[in-house]
């Protein structure tokens, strides 16, 4: 699992990822705009239709795609807010 493998290597993501995929397993988000009312930094990129997490106080970056009707997410990556930086969605 993607949260597993990134949150061996960044010991210091742990509790913040346990407390997103804690949120994220009881919410009932039907849209977009749930979403943001769950996590108001979550960005929406419509080209790609990804939605960006903001996870530890903007430290991590969690990029997944979301089937609002069958309630799966599926996480594309983790990364540092630096290796963000270069990326795009």
């Amino acid at each position: 699992m993607a949260v597993t493998r990134f949150a061996k290597k960044r010991a210091a993501s742990r509790k913040s990822l346990t407390r997103f995929l804690a949120i994220v397993k009881s919410a009932a988000c039907a849209s977009v705009v749930e979403v943001k009312k769950t996590f108001p930094s979550a960005d929406y990129a419509p080209t790609t239709g990804v939605l960006i997490f903001n996870i530890g106080g903007n430290k991590y970056r969690l990029i997944a795609n979301v089937d609002f009707d069958d309630r799966i997410m599926v996480i594309k990556s983790i990364m540092t807010h630096d290796e963000y930086s270069g990326e795009t969605f």
